[in-house]
């Protein structure tokens, strides 16, 4: 417990809203952040997953708070604050070179890989 992932990015025109259908909002947009929070969260527990092992994000909840405008730098940070059997929380926040932009809680699974494709696999073989 304990482990932290952190992302360094400068917000580009291709992570603003207006990507995203929002036409004219050209701040940092929040699908892009949680993607940031999911990928910190990654780097932050994969020193400690055994060969074979990766995880699958099931939960994200997320608070945006503050606009960023194209060109600033965001730090990210997915730190772990609980290990429950497979099942890893971790608490996420965003932070420009002004002030805390997002917040949240992300909860990650540590799956076998194999297995868990070879499952997805069989779903795909079900679709008529």
């Amino acid at each position: 417990m304990g482990q932290v992932g952190n992302l360094e990015y400068v917000v580009g025109p291709e992570h603003a809203a207006d990507r995203f259908e929002n036409t004219g909002v050209t701040v940092l947009a929040t699908p892009v952040l949680c993607h940031w929070f999911e990928s910190a969260a990654v780097l932050a527990i994969a020193p400690q997953l055994e060969p074979g092992e990766a995880s699958v994000g099931t939960r994200l909840t997320i608070e945006h708070l503050k606009a960023t405008p194209v060109g600033m730098r965001v730090r990210v940070e997915s730190r772990v604050v609980a290990v429950e059997g497979h099942r890893v929380t971790f608490d996420a926040q965003a932070v420009d070179e002004v002030e805390l932009v997002a917040r949240g809680s992300h909860e990650r699974f540590v799956v076998d890989l194999a297995r868990f494709l070879t499952g997805v696999e069989a779903k795909t073989s079900n679709v008529r």
